[in-house]
């Protein structure tokens, strides 16, 4: 009798030990993609390509998403077991953002952002919700290798005047331009909060601007040439 009392104990411990390791999330999947709630525009001030917005309560959320949007996303994601991850940029149409997870516990999910071809510039939103226990990372190498590998570029430096406050018909500007010696370039700094702090701060002033040229058809202007900024620096 005594042999049985000490086995029983003796198998208690392993019992716990199970339900330690036992993840109260385990069915949920480590990753999906949210496709039907989109964010207001104010998450490209906070977010990009590289550096996803994290939200991580209902109280976060709606500082994002408004009405319908907002619904259909708490509708998606539960907090108590996920978090959410919001990319936005502005680039190709073609633009992908695309993921893959190691096989681990737990689990961890890389991002791998794939430069389009197209030299059309457009807006993109990508909303993942993980599960709460899972790690995640840009494969930030992969990322900048191939946007030179895949296409033809050109590298420009531009010393001139900012102007942070354009206007123009039908939209087609980025609101920011340099200028040099007669010639007008616009400049997107739609990935980056701190350049358009910068821009902001510099606005009226002469600059460095350093980034990729590309030239884009619009309709009031047959050709747009835009720079995608590196940085900015004051002279």
């Amino acid at each position: 009798m005594k042999k049985t009392v000490v086995l029983g104990l003796l198998t208690l411990p392993i019992a716990l030990v199970a339900l330690c390791f036992a993840h109260p999330n385990a069915n949920v999947p480590p990753v999906k993609k949210i496709n039907d709630a989109k964010p207001m525009t104010s998450v490209f001030d906070v977010a990009s390509r590289d550096k996803p917005l994290a939200i991580r309560s209902e109280k976060d959320a709606a500082r994002y998403f408004k009405g319908d949007d907002l619904v259909k996303f708490l509708k998606q994601t539960d907090f108590d077991h996920q978090f959410a991850l919001v990319f936005a940029w502005r680039g190709s149409g073609q633009d992908q953002m695309e993921y893959s997870v190691l096989e681990s516990f737990p689990e961890q999910v890389v991002f791998n952002y794939k430069p389009g071809r197209t030299r059309d510039l457009r807006s993109h939103v990508q909303v993942f919700a993980l599960r709460s226990n899972v790690k995640w990372k840009m494969n930030t190498d992969s990322a900048s290798n191939s946007s030179e590998d895949a296409n033809e570029y050109i590298k420009v430096k531009i010393k001139g005047k900012l102007n942070n406050q354009v206007f123009a018909i039908g939209g087609e500007t980025t609101g920011t331009v340099i200028s040099a010696n007669g010639v007008t370039w616009e400049l997107d700094l739609s990935d980056s909060a701190e350049l358009r702090g910068n821009a902001e701060k510099l606005h009226d002033r002469v600059v460095v601007v350093s980034g990729t040229l590309q030239i884009k058809r619009g309709i009031e202007i047959q050709q747009r040439w835009i720079v995608t900024v590196d940085s900015i620096k004051n002279v």
